[in-house]
């Protein structure tokens, strides 16, 4: 199990990354290159390896709190992680096809950004809301 330090910086080194991966979403000449491939592929299992942690093992003993509002939270957090590894694991899978034209380049641009927004909303929630979540449960 990771401590919370390294699960921070998993969200920090993910960030990180979603904001390059930002920039080069941008440059349909990009979309291919081995490169960027390389790094969008470390990405997505950087990304899937976090989600699958905490999916299985993080915020589960937040479930078993007395608290409503926790196991709200809590809940809603778990399923938003569904969500986006579906969405999140179709969009990766199309980076690196190079036959696509631009009409097509600039719907992938505007999912890619969706998809990437809604991974760093995510890291940011874990920091500001479940990640206190947890250290306040630590301290009981």
């Amino acid at each position: 199990m990771y401590t919370l330090e390294e699960l921070e910086q998993q969200n920090s080194d993910i960030a990180n990354l979603c904001q390059v991966l930002l920039v080069l979403v941008r440059e349909p000449e990009l979309r291919g290159n081995p490169y960027v491939c390389d790094l969008v592929s470390r990405f997505y299992d950087k990304v899937w390896m976090h989600l699958m942690f905490e999916d299985k093992s993080l915020y589960t003993d937040l479930l078993d709190s007395p608290e409503p509002s926790v196991v709200d939270r809590v809940t809603a957090f778990h399923d938003s992680a569904r969500v986006l590894k579906k969405r999140f694991g179709s969009h990766i899978k199309q980076w690196c096809h190079i036959d696509a034209d631009e009409e097509d380049h600039a719907a992938f641009k505007q999912e890619m950004t969706e998809v990437i927004g809604a991974i760093m909303e995510r890291v940011a929630a874990e920091n500001e809301t479940m990640i206190p979540l947890v250290r306040a449960q630590q301290h009981h």
